[in-house]
């Protein structure tokens, strides 16, 4: 009845097979890894071209606003209103400025999700007892 048993796995088996746990996890990260990648490249594009339109209607929206005041305002005020615009723009300019550095900075990491399960793995790997 013995030889009717099957053979029992060697240890060259079990190292095989360790080794293709490994590798599937370590596939694993790496298509993850690319599935990050693509979303940074995403969203990169998308904050690129909104700005650009931003940039390009504000601008022309400013020229035109801007010399209308001016004519309305008749030939004596023309200088203190060009004045009076400059400062705004200036300090709507700061305003814009410190809002998109408040964007820039409260955006979450890149690739955290990957280094998240990478801690998640090591952390396995390594029990604390």
């Amino acid at each position: 009845m013995a030889s009717d048993d099957p053979p029992r796995p060697g240890i060259l088996s079990s190292i095989r097979k360790l080794g293709d746990a490994g590798l599937a996890l370590l596939q694993n990260r790496i298509e993850l890894f690319g599935v990050e990648i693509e979303e940074q490249k995403l969203r990169l594009v998308r904050l690129l071209a909104l700005v650009a339109a931003v940039v390009f209607l504000a601008n022309t929206a400013i020229l035109v606003i801007s010399a209308t005041i001016v004519v309305l305002a008749g030939e004596a005020a023309r200088v203190p209103v060009l004045v009076g615009l400059s400062v705004f723009y200036l300090l709507a300019a700061l305003v814009a400025f410190l809002a998109l550095r408040k964007e820039l900075r409260g955006s979450s990491l890149p690739f955290e999700g990957s280094v998240s399960e990478i801690k998640k793995d090591r952390e396995w790997l390594n029990p604390r007892t």
